[in-house]
């Protein structure tokens, strides 16, 4: 629901673009990106130009990759307590 919300807004803040890839970027890679707002809807990350839709995008396929991870991570839990629960009958 917040990734719908935050396409949706056509006025985001530059800073609140920036907080929530950076915050999605970490949760995936495990590291800070570098980015900056260049003004006129740009932004470096990297040192690689990015438009504000672009940006946007990829917050939001960082955010559905992090979902699809956790229950991954999740259904794994399940088996490996299950395989435990088994060897111990």
């Amino acid at each position: 629901m917040q990734n719908q919300a935050l396409l949706q807004e056509s006025a985001v803040s530059p800073h609140h673009v920036i907080d929530a890839y950076r915050r999605a970027h970490y949760t995936i890679h495990g590291r800070e990106p570098h980015v900056r707002y260049a003004g006129n809807s740009w932004y470096f990350v990297n040192n690689e130009a990015v438009h504000h839709k672009m940006l946007l995008q990829e917050i939001t396929r960082l955010r559905e990759l992090e979902q699809r991870q956790n229950l991954l991570n999740a259904d794994k839990s399940i088996i490996h307590k299950l395989i435990a629960r088994l060897r111990g009958l």
